[in-house]
């Protein structure tokens, strides 16, 4: 839950400054200015977010408050890249067979113990050596072992196999000390793990998690497990908004299924503007609706009911509720499930990364050949669920569903990408490229 949001981002202030624009047009909004519009509108919770302090094993999926600086270099100091053999390199002249005497051995997490008498520059002498331990002062060069013939306290060698420098690791060769390793707004990723735990970093500052409260509405919508009574159906939007919220690491509040009456829409309303930062809803934002959905989100806060240019997914709310001195970001989604899950991923999901935070959170399209013909309205974009697959020439297709209803979530099931058709396009050619936003990235 958040504080008021300040009256310049009102949703009437950011109208008036975008009117007559294509940036807020509620009759034909276009994909990408419903996104712009978001961001403006969010700007103030994203910049209010507090920090704070977790242990590092807890850190996956957060999103940094501030950036990682290298405390040190790493490596700390030139090592071995691999087991082997270490010596200098002023040995090597090409078409040459290379003979040194091994003196000593040098193991990983060993220091180093200088001795006068080895001949390193002198070109005569290695140390047997392993992957990580620390390459003696006057070495500058690793043969694996498998390269070499043992010959008692020597090894032998083909000089041509191999180069100056090879096979060692430099001091500083993955961070320098100072280096900003992350920057503020990073989604943590497994490798930024370990990447911070490589400097010894056992706590991390992270933006804190905002909370979602999620709910359907409709007397039709009954509970799984129940008995379906003729002209009803199951509450299958919930668990779809449920697994998809769940993937991005939110605090949670599921306020099941609420009815078609004011009373019990209000009071869901004010409990999730006081409990949460974002109220998620599905179904009751279409045109033919009951006018008191509308009239008690209007009622209960800033709320522009859209018409997007886009399919599916065209009717949407977007705005917030308030609850006393406290309010919760709104989004309303539509009623079918494909359209729910088109609106979340290409709407909901980058506005929910902006509000916590996080910077560079879309996944980038691919590029992929359209399989078939496909006409479309030209003025909105399109998403078609597909399958991509790979031909005799190793050329990326895209196969179009066979059925693209909004209503048929078994085609999200079946489908692993959207096919992205932009608002300019009116018909697709057998072997066209098209744009496409794979879901195994996002589901």
């Amino acid at each position: 839950m958040s504080e008021s949001l300040p009256a310049t981002i009102e949703l009437q202030t950011i109208w008036q400054e975008r009117k007559g624009t294509d940036l807020f047009n509620p009759q034909a909004l276009s994909l990408e200015s419903a996104q712009e519009f978001m961001r403006a509108y969010t700007q103030s919770f994203r910049d209010q977010l507090p920090s704070e302090s977790i242990p590092l094993e807890q850190a996956l999926g957060r999103v940094l408050s501030s950036p990682i600086i290298a405390n040190m270099n790493v490596p700390v100091a030139n090592n071995s890249a691999m087991d082997g053999y270490a010596f200098h390199s002023q040995v090597l002249k090409k078409g040459a067979r290379v003979q040194l005497q091994v003196v000593s051995k040098q193991f990983a997490g060993q220091s180093l113990e200088a001795d006068p008498l080895v001949d390193f520059e002198g070109g005569r002498d290695a140390v047997r050596i392993m992957t990580g331990a620390l390459m003696p002062p006057h070495c500058d060069t690793v043969v694996p072992q498998e390269w070499v013939t043992n010959l008692e306290d020597q090894i032998e060698f083909d000089a041509d196999r191999i180069s100056p420098g090879d096979n060692q690791r430099l001091k500083g060769e993955d961070l320098r000390l100072g280096d900003i390793v992350l920057h503020q707004g990073r989604i943590l990723r497994p490798s930024d793990l370990g990447l911070i735990a490589s400097m010894g970093f056992a706590q991390v500052h992270v933006l804190k998690k905002i909370t979602v409260a999620y709910f359907s509405t409709g007397d039709e919508v009954t509970p799984v497990g129940e008995p379906l009574k003729d002209g009803s159906l199951y509450d299958s939007n919930r668990f779809t908004l449920l697994g998809m919220l769940s993937r991005m690491g939110f605090e949670l509040l599921d306020l099941g299924i609420v009815r078609d009456h004011p009373d019990d829409l209000k009071q869901v309303f004010l409990q999730a503007a006081s409990q949460a930062d974002v109220i998620i809803t599905s179904g009751g934002v279409s045109v033919g609706e009951a006018d008191f959905t509308k009239k008690i989100m209007h009622e209960l806060g800033d709320v522009a009911f859209w018409t997007l240019a886009i399919k599916p997914g065209r009717p949407m709310a977007f705005g917030k509720i308030k609850s006393h001195d406290q309010e919760a970001v709104l989004f309303g989604l539509p009623g079918n499930p494909v359209a729910v899950m088109v609106t979340f991923y290409q709407l909901v999901r980058d506005a929910l990364c902006y509000m916590s935070g996080a910077n560079d959170y879309s996944p980038p399209l691919l590029r992929a050949r359209f399989e078939g013909k496909f006409k479309k309205r030209p003025g909105r974009t399109e998403f078609l669920r597909g399958t991509l697959y790979r031909d005799a020439n190793q050329e990326l297709w895209v196969h179009p569903h066979d059925n693209q209803g909004s209503g048929i979530l078994r085609s999200m099931s079946e489908a692993d990408c959207l096919i992205v058709l932009s608002a300019t396009l009116e018909q697709i050619s057998h072997g066209d490229n098209v744009d496409i936003s794979v879901l195994n990235v996002l589901i």
